[in-house]
């Protein structure tokens, strides 16, 4: 659930964080919700805010704006202890460490078996394995600094398991 805070001259605006001053309405992230939700749905916020409509493209673009900007300070904070490449990936697969693994859309079909036996098999240990699809190895790569990028790890254990959860998080919301 995404908290939409509406201001002072009625527009609703995305609050990642859920800190942004003020009551706020909760918006479902899910593809058949996000996907259903245009002006008529927002209608029911005018009874409790004072609401400017029709407003859904503009928010729509403010969430994804939104989105894009904290991925990118995300990733860029990840750069120095994500592992990138599938050796890398696949070698910290077998630590006992928490792992959130993303994977390109567009990644080769070895790669992508490789990598769900590799997971289903931590899992049957009881080791912590999230994996997130990401729509493809190019836009990865923009993340990372790199031209193309398949397959990346960060570490979800510890004080970064909060980061990777936000991450897990964002990046499914992205795929919208």
């Amino acid at each position: 659930m995404l908290r939409l805070v509406v201001d002072g001259e009625g527009q609703l605006w995305p609050d990642l964080a859920q800190k942004l001053p003020g009551r706020g309405v909760y918006l479902c992230m899910h593809d058949t919700c996000f996907q259903g939700i245009n002006d008529k749905r927002l209608q029911p916020l005018k009874a409790k805010f004072t609401v400017s409509l029709p407003q859904w493209a503009a928010l729509k673009q403010r969430i994804e704006s939104v989105l894009d900007k904290q991925l990118q300070l995300m990733f860029t904070r990840l750069r120095r202890t994500a592992v990138v490449g599938r050796d890398a990936v696949m070698h910290r697969l077998w630590n006992n460490t928490p792992l959130l693994l993303l994977l390109a859309d567009d990644a080769g079909d070895a790669l992508t078996r490789q990598v769900n036996e590799a997971v289903a098999k931590r899992q049957l240990d009881g080791r912590k394995t999230e994996m997130v699809r990401i729509s493809s190895k190019l836009w990865l790569g923009e993340q990372f600094g790199r031209d193309n990028v398949a397959i990346a790890g960060v570490d979800a254990s510890g004080p970064a398991a909060a980061t990777a959860n936000k991450l897990n998080q964002y990046c499914v919301w992205h795929g919208h």
